[in-house]
């Protein structure tokens, strides 16, 4: 399939920031708790918004107020051409909540898209309980990330090239599919339950660094922070999250170009 109508990177910003302020809105009216993650998180800190070379957002909430978001935005929602898209979605294919809006097209390299395209978004990653003891947190790690590992083979395009071609539909049978290793990753989430754990954190993927584990209490409470001339909210001990996860995070790097290759394109403008 083609499309037209491509969007320049300030133009995708404004609808990720559009994503952002109604999602935020939401998020009050139900009393459901979020906060900047991230880039997004230093970008407000640094930049009073989006950090320059960067064009997506990021955020993190507790896996109580996640799982109720899962359950009720697509339901409740105040914009309907915005969109909760859920991990166990036919169409996911992310291990994490994404917002999209259904105007627009998102193409990342090396996504399969058989199960339909997907749009312009913010992403939403759970925080979980995680385990105090290190050696027990190293483990457990390790097996988690494994298990992701597993699920980025049942949503890559493996038409790529010749390796893929290969390998792919034998690692898609041996994981034995999305829904298993989904399935697989809750139940390991599960045995640490945020309220009851001292350390907490996001390992929703591959990804995610084992940095991420700081002390529940840094999200006991948040602090309102400037974004794009709007105000949204940061955990109370943003400073103590970002300087685990990143060291010093209010000096910016010596790389300063993106590392995203989205293409992204409308497909109904209708009133922006």
């Amino acid at each position: 399939m083609e499309f037209k109508d491509q969007l320049s990177v300030e133009e995708q910003k404004k609808i990720t920031l559009d994503i952002l302020i109604d999602f935020a809105k939401f998020c009050d009216e139900h009393g459901i708790r979020y906060f900047l993650a991230y880039g997004t998180l230093i970008g407000a800190v640094r930049h009073k918004g989006y950090i320059p070379w960067d064009d997506d957002i990021d955020l993190q909430m507790p896996r109580e107020d996640y799982n109720r978001l899962i359950e009720i935005y697509n339901k409740e929602r105040n914009t309907p051409y915005y969109e909760l898209v859920a991990p166990h979605d036919k169409k996911s294919r992310h291990s994490f909540v994404k917002i999209i809006d259904t105007r627009t097209v998102k193409i990342e390299p090396g996504i399969d898209y058989s199960e339909g395209y997907l749009g312009i978004d913010i992403d939403i990653f759970p925080i979980d309980g995680m385990p105090g003891d290190d050696g027990e947190f190293d483990a457990w790690v390790a097996k988690l990330k494994k298990t992701y590992r597993s699920h980025v083979y049942c949503v890559i395009d493996s038409k790529k090239n010749i390796k893929r071609r290969l390998a792919v539909p034998i690692l898609r049978i041996l994981s034995g599919g999305k829904e298993k290793v989904l399935n697989k990753a809750d139940k390991m989430h599960a045995l640490y339950p945020y309220g009851e754990c001292e350390y907490v954190g996001t390992m929703e993927s591959s990804f995610n660094s084992p940095k991420n584990r700081v002390k529940k209490e840094y999200f006991d409470g948040y602090t309102m922070v400037q974004f794009e001339g709007y105000e949204f909210k940061a955990p109370s001990g943003y400073h103590e999250i970002l300087t685990n996860i990143f060291g010093d995070y209010m000096t910016p790097p010596a790389d300063q170009t993106t590392h995203h290759t989205n293409k992204t394109y409308w497909i109904d403008k209708g009133e922006n």
